[in-house]
């Protein structure tokens, strides 16, 4: 596969709707899913399936009188593209700078905190034993 890029909000969200559908969808079920936050006409739910197309993000397959649109990427396959991006865009590659802007902007609890304190101790025997 490609390299991953990042999507626009719009490729995202149909992207998104695919994800939870867990199946392949025709583009008015892709649109039912899209319709409550999304008022997009049926061309431009088209367009947007044709892009991700292009990107290698999914297939669109003949299936009766329309297509089928699934997912060749995988929401964890993205997720991974996205945080990575993410990481390097706003705090430099630092995973202790995006935990240090979470904590200045008071965005962890406590037991967010501590959650995250027993995450990485699992982390780290984990790289001690493996």
């Amino acid at each position: 596969m490609a390299e991953l890029k990042r999507l626009p909000d719009a490729e995202l969200a149909v992207m998104q709707a695919l994800w939870q559908a867990g199946r392949p969808l025709t583009r008015p079920e892709l649109e039912a899913m899209l319709a409550p936050a999304h008022a997009w006409a049926p061309t431009t739910v088209l367009n947007l399936a044709v892009r991700l197309e292009g990107k290698g993000f999914v297939t669109r397959r003949k299936a009766g009188r329309g297509n089928l649109i699934e997912p060749l990427v995988t929401r964890e396959e993205y997720l991974a593209v996205e945080s990575r991006s993410a990481l390097e865009r706003m705090f430099g590659g630092s995973a202790r700078n995006l935990v240090a802007a979470l904590h200045q902007c008071h965005a962890l609890s406590r037991q967010e905190i501590r959650d995250l304190t027993d995450y990485l101790e699992t982390l780290s025997r984990e790289e001690t034993e493996g």
